[in-house]
């Protein structure tokens, strides 16, 4: 220890350590510590390759938009209102756009389809969603059928996984 002008003691040694690097390495990989680099193995032999920072190809909305219209408008009609035959329909509805949807979609791109039926009698409605999302690679496509009985609306989200 040293004494600085002010007369307070100043310690010479290092600072001490971070938690990172007291549980063996600068991340908390458990192969931090041991010699071995994040991403290779045992002999040091990179086991994976970086992966680029974006999606190489874009959801295609403007295509998913008109299979979503295509769909409801071919399956819906003719369709009446009844809650029994509307809750098989929906699920049956979305199961198509799902599988029409996953035809073209990019690679790491994942797809969550929501389907909403309802019986059109002049009430109003108001139908909202929270989910974890980033602006840069995620997105969404919607459509929403009316006919004289029912109203249909059907949401394709489609979340990059990094």
């Amino acid at each position: 220890m040293r004494r600085v002008a002010g007369g307070s003691p100043v310690s010479s040694r290092r600072p001490s350590a971070s938690r990172a690097e007291q549980r063996g390495g600068a991340g908390s990989h458990p192969a931090a510590g041991r010699g071995v680099r994040c991403g290779e193995g045992a002999g040091g032999v990179a086991a994976h390759r970086p992966l680029p920072p974006g999606p190489l190809e874009r959801f295609p909305v403007a295509t998913v938009d008109a299979i979503l219209k295509a769909v409801l408008e071919g399956c819906l009609r003719e369709q009446r209102y009844e809650p029994g035959p509307c809750r098989e329909m929906a699920a049956t509805v979305s199961e198509v756009i799902k599988a029409r949807v996953k035809d073209l979609l990019p690679p790491r791109y994942k797809i969550v389809v929501v389907m909403h039926v309802g019986q059109l009698s002049g009430q109003g409605m108001q139908i909202s969603s929270r989910c974890l999302w980033d602006p840069a690679t995620d997105t969404f496509s919607s459509y929403v059928f009316k006919n004289t009985s029912l109203f249909a609306l059907a949401i394709v989200y489609a979340v990059y996984l990094e």
